[in-house]
């Protein structure tokens, strides 16, 4: 007799791993659409009560890919993607400055290349079927496992898995941030001029080597106390402007979606020391708080309170201790 209920019960496991496993391949579908498919569209970008608009085109694939876009609205900018290399140019020193804060959020590419820990921090649900630029797609909606945390939803193509629409949410439900194609053709510029830069003043991003996973050989004693599904991804030194030549501590953490960059440098004298939030460019906040003898600032796509709460309660640990 208890026989059946035991199959019962093994069969609706293996359902479970198989719908989990769909769900990552799912995910990993989107990711890569969001990356390499190619395309030719214009996109609206709204937060903080704006709103700006974009034209895209890319073709190829992996290290052949050629992406540029440029904004149609605003400071004159244009960020081409060459294979891993990511480039900024601009009109002007202001208009560079507003492209390299645009760039730390490339739609349609919002989901990050590793998606291995995504499920340990965020529940995949499919939530409906809806219409962007002419274009029918499923609705996808990646829910925090921690409800102070952002929530993503997108409506992403059944065919080539490209979102048309992603929104970042706020742990009450309100949009923080919001990326929607108003047209878009699944094909990229045959014309390799589309894909050059026009305007003068040039900053390189991202160099074409950059890591983007996870570093095999950093040390997860570097750091402990951090909230459920957040581990370290890289720690290395980096020379940050202003800091007179000093290289600072740099941590790579995430829980699978959120990328959190926290910098580790010696802090102020006492009496200057001040433990601050604010938001920097749509769903991208930034906090630096204090620990005994180390500023930490961090600055990533995580709500403010959120960020500050994190601060306070991991603790950085000697390089390797």
């Amino acid at each position: 007799m208890r026989v059946v209920p035991l199959i019962g019960v093994l069969m609706f496991g293996a359902a479970c791993a198989a719908h989990a496993e769909d769900d990552m391949q799912l995910l990993r579908n989107v990711g890569n659409a969001g990356r390499q498919q190619a395309l030719d569209g214009t996109y609206l970008h709204q937060m903080n009560g704006m709103l700006e608009t974009f034209r895209i085109v890319r073709q190829g694939q992996g290290d052949g890919v050629r992406e540029k876009r440029t904004s149609l609205d605003g400071p004159s900018r244009e960020v081409v993607r060459n294979g891993g290399e990511l480039t900024c140019y601009a009109s002007d020193k202001r208009a560079l400055m507003a492209c390299k804060i645009s760039a730390m959020r490339l739609f349609p590419a919002l989901l990050p290349d590793d998606l291995e820990d995504i499920t340990r921090s965020y529940v995949l649900k499919r939530t409906g079927f809806d219409r962007v630029a002419k274009r029918d797609c499923q609705w996808l909606d990646l829910q925090p496992r921690d409800p102070q945390r952002y929530s993503m939803r997108m409506c992403v193509d059944p065919t080539t898995y490209l979102p048309l629409k992603m929104i970042t949410l706020s742990p009450r439900g309100d949009s923080v941030e919001q990326f929607t194609f108003t047209d878009v053709e699944l094909a990229g510029a045959r014309d390799k001029k589309a894909y050059r830069a026009k305007l003068p003043q040039k900053f390189l991003l991202r160099p074409a080597k950059a890591p983007t996973g996870a570093d095999p050989s950093v040390s997860q004693n570097e750091v402990s106390g951090l909230p459920q599904g957040f581990r370290l991804l890289r720690s290395v030194q980096r020379v940050l402007p202003g800091q007179g030549g000093k290289p600072v501590r740099h941590l790579v953490l995430s829980d699978g979606l959120v990328m959190l960059s926290v910098f580790v440098e010696p802090p102020p004298p006492e009496n200057a020391r001040l433990e601050r939030i604010g938001n920097l460019h749509g769903a991208i906040n930034m906090a630096t708080s204090y620990q005994n003898d180390m500023q930490l600032t961090a600055v990533g796509d995580m709500p403010q309170t959120a960020m500050m709460a994190l601060l306070k309660a991991m603790h950085v640990n000697g390089k390797g201790d």
